[in-house]
């Protein structure tokens, strides 16, 4: 059973990035497994439990009361992500080949990536465009220069080279993006991932400031790169050298106008509060309930109010389903910043805790979903449990 188990977690994973449509298919057969596994062991696994399953039955609550024809986007979008509750026992081979494949990908992607930047100007993958390229090599990144650490520690110098080059590569596709919140969720998450690894003893000071001082050389390489070809990122220049002309709507043109979105966003707060909408208040509108709420400054057609996540949430699940966000949040990066590792191997282990890092730190300025946050937190898990292994095996 478990190497059925290994076979769709490469399958769902390889998915991920050939096609949208198969991959939720996939994700609502591992959502019944899930189910499945639960039913007959009669428990659930994993520190976000709690605060995860809080959110996915606000969401469905939410919008069964004030929107149920939007039922289909809160399934998406709240009980996909009871993915995360898919029983495995990761062995270290899975879990070093599971990083091992997202890498693949990610070469194999580049020339999808150029052929569209050259042909038609527009950085693209299989499917999706820019957020989704920015997001992927955000966290591939990552995994590129954890496993040249990786090598270095086994002092293999063909291979710490060609992944440090990788590495490299890499956040080059990830400054082609142009999305700033995956380049600040990439820069977070690496300190973060580098910090661990100086902590446990992994590497040491030299390669810890290496490291740094190759990333931030590639980063401010990229940012006068894009200061050149971004207006967005010229607007910024303009406002740090003019800060006399910041106003709402220099500021509404540099967030890619999320401070009208996020003005729209208080009103209905403010309305609710005004009403005495206790119930909208506390769980509250439903998913995508931009569907059928007012907008008077962002655009009609818009099914969420994408600003400050804060806000973005608060319309959708109130206060109860932000405080579920904020403790999955303070749990992972809690988590994250304590590991422990025990072996080398369990840089791999390490590693799949960064998808899920760079996701919820690029959301701080959208939202909370993404369509591959069922994978992201799936992976998650994945590690924490290789983890947690790890450490019964040195006791």
């Amino acid at each position: 059973m478990e190497n059925k188990k290994y076979i769709y977690i490469y399958v769902l994973s390889v998915s991920a990035f050939l096609s949208i449509s198969l991959f939720e298919i996939l994700v609502a057969v591992g959502v019944l497994w899930s189910f499945y596994d639960f039913f007959k062991d009669k428990k659930l696994e994993g520190s976000l439990k709690i605060p995860l399953v809080s959110f996915i039955g606000i969401a469905l609550i939410s919008t069964l009361i004030n929107y149920p024809k939007l039922i289909n986007k809160a399934l998406e979008e709240g009980l996909f992500q009871f993915l995360y509750f898919f029983k495995i026992n990761p062995e270290r081979k899975f879990v070093r080949n599971l990083v091992f494949l997202f890498i693949v990908i990610g070469v194999l992607l580049i020339p999808v990536i150029l052929y569209h930047f050259y042909k038609i100007g527009v950085v693209k993958p299989i499917w999706g465009g820019w957020f989704e390229v920015g997001q992927f090599y955000a966290f591939m990144s990552i995994m590129a220069i954890g496993i040249a650490i990786y090598y270095l520690s086994n002092k293999n110098k063909k291979l710490v080279m060609l992944f440090s080059l990788l590495f490299i590569f890499f956040i080059t596709i990830e400054v082609l993006s142009t999305r700033r919140s995956a380049i600040l969720a990439l820069t977070i998450s690496l300190l973060i991932f580098i910090f661990v690894l100086y902590r446990n003893k992994i590497i040491k000071k030299q390669i810890f400031f290496a490291i740094n001082s190759i990333f931030l050389i590639s980063l401010i390489s990229g940012y006068i790169y894009l200061s050149k070809t971004d207006p967005r990122f010229q607007i910024l220049n303009y406002l740090i050298t003019h800060p006399n002309e910041i106003n709402y709507q220099t500021l509404n043109r540099l967030s890619s106008t999320r401070v009208d979105i996020g003005s729209d966003a208080i009103k209905i707060i403010e309305n609710d509060i005004k009403n005495k909408n206790i119930l909208n208040l506390l769980i509250g509108h439903g998913i995508w309930s931009g569907a059928y709420l007012p907008h008077e400054k962002s655009p009609k057609d818009y099914g969420k109010y994408e600003s400050f996540i804060l806000l973005s949430e608060f319309i959708e699940i109130g206060l109860l389903g932000i405080i579920a966000e904020i403790a999955i949040f303070f749990i992972f990066f809690k988590k994250f910043i304590k590991a422990k590792i025990k072996n080398k191997e369990d840089i791999f282990a390490i590693l799949l805790f960064i998808p899920l890092s760079t996701h919820l730190l690029g959301a701080l300025f959208t939202f909370f979903w993404d369509a591959l946050l069922p994978l992201y937190l799936l992976l998650f898990k994945i590690g924490e449990k290789s983890l947690e292994e790890s450490s019964q095996r040195e006791l």
